[in-house]
């Protein structure tokens, strides 16, 4: 049996936990999206300036755009399964534990940084 104090410090530590594995999803979809959008104006540069309140992106441009993106999430799609694995593991345990003694109080909502 586990006192509160423990028992309050293991859910921290796994909540902690938890975030920086959102954390680590989020920053491996963002570096995706980056780079497909940095690919997408490498290979489709523009030959006239516009105005600057006009967006010079077009429909081809983001047409490419997606492209690149599906063969991005299809390299990282194992990376990416592999640490949505891992978060939900780390949600059951931690629900787990909350139901095991009797948590009520909510869970901490998780900031996105």
């Amino acid at each position: 049996m586990m006192t509160r104090d423990k028992l309050r410090a293991a859910l921290t530590r796994m909540e902690e936990a938890l975030a920086e594995t959102r954390r680590n999803i989020a920053g491996v979809e963002r570096r995706m999206r980056d780079h497909a959008e940095g690919e997408a104006i490498r290979r489709r540069p523009k030959a006239r300036h516009y105005h600057r309140r006009m967006s010079r992106w077009t429909g081809a441009d983001e047409a490419e755009y997606q492209r690149i993106l599906e063969v991005l999430a299809g390299v990282t799609f194992a990376e990416l399964a592999r640490l949505d694995r891992k978060a939900e593991r780390q949600d059951r345990a931690i629900e787990a534990l909350r139901r095991k003694y009797g948590v009520n109080a909510p869970r901490p909502r998780i900031v996105a940084d």
